[in-house]
């Protein structure tokens, strides 16, 4: 067997060989880079004409809080009940007067949420939120979307569009825009605080303290304890 010279061993490192082996190196840094940067694909819960309800984990742009306290088991009527104080001031056109304030779900959309968030609570994973989208039945073109959690104890509401109008023409798709509107907190609620002290406050996200209530992994385990 002839000896690798010190010339040949040089094309050999540096040659079409070596190119294309650190090429293909490349390639596999970025798969392996790409498939664990992939975000978690939605898991549907319902789906109607007037309802959707999905896990998902939570769009950019919010606060990092996770891993949120799920699974978490909570009543259907609680978590209706939640739904039924919730309500919000709409923009005055008025300086220095205040707007006139409205429940930010109707009877028939708390029908339907109440049961469907409540399951999908109890099926969420540590980093999943809830979002749902609801219409209603006399007003099927007007949509409220907005996202659910648990957290130490407390649900986490965001309302991310209040009964916006969606009108289908020929061709396009026209959202009309909506006034400025706010959620206003109710007895024991808070706004989320993007500062301490309560300041920052981002208005249409409602925190509400919750009942004695435990994760699946905590029921979990106390049953073997």
């Amino acid at each position: 067997m002839s000896k690798l010279t010190s010339g040949g061993w040089t094309r050999f490192m540096f040659g079409p060989l070596a190119k294309d082996a650190a090429v293909a190196a490349m390639l596999l840094v970025l798969l392996i880079s790409s498939s664990s940067c992939q975000t978690r694909p939605h898991r549907m819960i319902h789906q109607s004409d007037t309802l959707s309800v999905v896990l998902r984990e939570m769009p950019t742009g919010y606060p990092s809080l996770e891993p949120y306290s799920h699974s978490y088991a909570i009543q259907t009527q609680d978590l209706s009940d939640i739904l039924d104080s919730l309500r919000y001031e709409a923009g005055s056109l008025l300086p220095f007067s205040r707007g006139p304030r409205y429940q930010v779900f109707t009877r028939h959309q708390i029908i339907l949420l109440g049961p469907a968030l409540s399951e999908a609570l109890s099926l969420a994973l540590a980093e999943e939120v809830v979002a749902f989208s609801v219409a209603d039945k006399e007003k099927p073109d007007r949509w409220t979307k907005g996202l659910v959690f648990v957290l130490g104890g407390e649900l986490h509401l965001i309302i991310e569009e209040l009964q916006k109008p969606v009108y289908q023409g020929e061709g396009n798709t026209y959202q009309q825009q909506t006034p400025r509107w706010e959620l206003l907190p109710g007895d024991k609620q808070r706004h989320y605080a993007s500062r301490p002290g309560g300041k920052g406050a981002i208005t249409n996200w409602i925190i509400t303290p919750l009942r004695e209530g435990a994760t699946q992994h905590e029921r979990t385990s106390a049953q073997f304890s």
